[in-house]
């Protein structure tokens, strides 16, 4: 439409006397301007466009009446219009006001990215920044913290008490729990599908209480994680699902279906995957827990599921998303805001959301490298402590298990052969040592007992929350089994990936065993019934 109008103008100058040469010479003024004007950088009516401003997609070009001959007819105006990408109004934001905020966000942790804090989550560099918003490919881009994260390096990015007592200097600005807590307050009004992760490892700390305040009436589906890392002697069968199902009972919390997987090798995504495209209905889907009980494992290893051309879950738009997907680590907090995926092609938005902060988990009163530590890769370990009753030698001593630096267990009283199996990371070394019963007898709830702990792992941070407290007192019944020997109880500290199994015998109906928890200030422990076993000669 333009050309056409500048023909037309020439057209009739010429016709109206206008020599010829000065028709070539306004016919290349206007050629030049614009040449100039679709090159970048240029002056228009006297006002300055950017380089990074595309002309050909971002404006609209009008003409006027070819015969007028004012100054604003002979040359072209531009009109920026609503039409003009997003993510270059960004980019324009930030190269004009030089402010380093964006509403782009890092595709690994969710987080805005921004340009002028190195020492903040979001960080990237400017050079990377602008490069990628001139080529529209803002979603590619992940945090210089988020590339730490996926290298090994534990970098805080949500305040803890660990963080708090100990000065980092690593980033000035940390997100806070209840922050992350906030980003789930839409879905409770939201038409959703709740996958809801616990740590099967850490299974009463990690399981959320008051679910319902959370997501309201929405369905959930339940779902353990980390089954590649359990004793292989845990019955993962039928007994194990009653127990599942008895644990998320006593929580008083309803479930449309149970799950346990492993998101390293993959075992039970493809059954999980069925179940959440069969009840998803068209809702969005969140995947919500506890901080660190892999949440973006699962999100990965189920986008990937659905992007596998051979899968029965496959879907097309899967594909795409596979590429750039949530960072995984062994730092608490890793994800700091939610991030939507389109892998639905039917309609939907896939949430990995960020980890619920609890305060009763032993995690967030660890430093990143104790934590980093205590995060088992492999299966844990099993260990045989020995009997009480070798170790309390005289009657005024009874068998106290110390757990690294983070546990103490005192059996006060129990049958001749009552035996204590720890499953748990290798980092935690069981000492079994006589203790004297009237000391520990004499500490109160509200008493903190010495914070000396025996050394052992994780001491220095269990002293500077101030030591080791009575959690627990429990009387545990042993089940009467005509004197065969059967697990009677789990013990379980909020946060540590393991349990510690109490096995005894009964020779007479009543027998009970007493025991006594300590554990840091504030930490949660738990006397649950026995993840079952399958039976094997020990």
């Amino acid at each position: 439409m333009l050309c056409q109008g500048r023909c037309v103008s020439f057209l009739s100058s010429h016709v109206m006397g206008v020599p010829c040469h000065a028709l070539r010479q306004q016919q290349r003024a206007i050629g030049k301007e614009m040449h100039t004007t679709i090159s970048g950088v240029e002056e228009v009516f006297g006002q300055k466009k950017s380089r990074g401003t595309q002309v050909c997609s971002g404006a609209r070009i009008t003409t006027r009446n070819p015969s007028c001959q004012s100054r604003d007819d002979i040359y072209p105006s531009y009109e920026y219009v609503d039409s003009i990408d997003e993510q270059q109004q960004r980019s324009s934001r930030i190269n004009n006001n030089n402010k380093g905020v964006s509403a782009a966000r890092c595709y690994g942790c969710g987080v805005a990215l921004q340009t002028d804090d190195p020492e903040s989550s979001g960080y990237v560099n400017r050079e990377k920044f602008e490069e990628k918003a001139r080529h529209r490919q803002l979603d590619h881009l992940l945090c210089v913290r988020c590339q730490d994260l996926s290298h090994g390096k534990m970098i805080p990015g949500v305040e803890d008490f660990a963080q708090l007592v100990e000065p980092r200097g690593l980033q000035k600005r940390l997100a806070t729990p209840q922050e992350l807590r906030e980003e789930l307050q839409s879905v409770r009004s939201s038409r959703a599908l709740i996958v809801l992760l616990v740590d099967l490892l850490d299974f009463s700390g990690s399981l959320l209480s008051r679910v319902r305040d959370l997501v309201g009436k929405n369905p959930i589906i339940a779902v353990g994680t980390k089954m590649d890392l359990l004793p292989r002697h845990v019955d993962c069968g039928d007994a194990f699902f009653d127990w599942f199902e008895d644990s998320l009972a006593f929580k008083k919390l309803s479930v449309v279906s149970m799950h346990v997987v492993s998101s390293k090798t993959g075992e039970g995504i493809d059954e999980v995957a069925a179940d959440i495209k069969q009840e998803r209905l068209g809702r969005d889907v969140y995947i919500i827990g506890a901080a660190n009980v892999g949440k973006s494992a699962f999100v990965r290893a189920f986008v990937k599921e659905m992007a596998s051309m051979t899968s029965r879950q496959f879907d097309p738009l899967a594909i795409g998303k596979s590429k750039r997907l949530p960072v995984e680590s062994s730092m608490p907090g890793t994800t700091l805001s939610s991030i939507p995926l389109e892998v639905f092609h039917s309609g939907g938005t896939l949430y990995d959301t960020p980890g619920l902060h609890l305060h009763h988990r032993l995690p967030h009163i660890l430093t990143p490298d104790e934590n980093k530590e205590l995060h088992p890769r492999k299966r844990v370990s099993t260990f045989q402590a020995p009997e009480p009753c070798s170790v309390s030698e005289q009657g005024d001593m009874h068998a106290c298990y110390c757990w690294g630096g983070l546990v103490r267990i005192h059996v006060i009283d129990c049958p001749p052969d009552t035996t204590l199996s720890f499953y748990g990371p290798q980092i935690l070394r069981v000492e079994a040592i006589p203790y004297k019963t009237g000391e520990i007898l004499d500490i109160g709830k509200e008493k903190t007992a010495d914070a000396a702990s025996g050394g052992g792992f994780g001491a220095g941070s269990v002293a500077a929350r101030g030591g080791l407290r009575v959690v627990k007192r429990s009387n545990i019944k042993i089940p009467f089994a005509h004197g065969s020997k059967i697990p009677v109880a789990d013990i379980a500290v909020s946060g540590i990936p393991g349990w510690v199994n109490i096995s005894s015998a009964s020779s007479r109906p009543g027998q009970s065993i007493r025991v006594i928890i300590e554990a840091p200030v504030g930490i949660e422990a738990f006397v649950r019934p026995p993840i079952p076993l399958k039976l094997t000669s020990s």
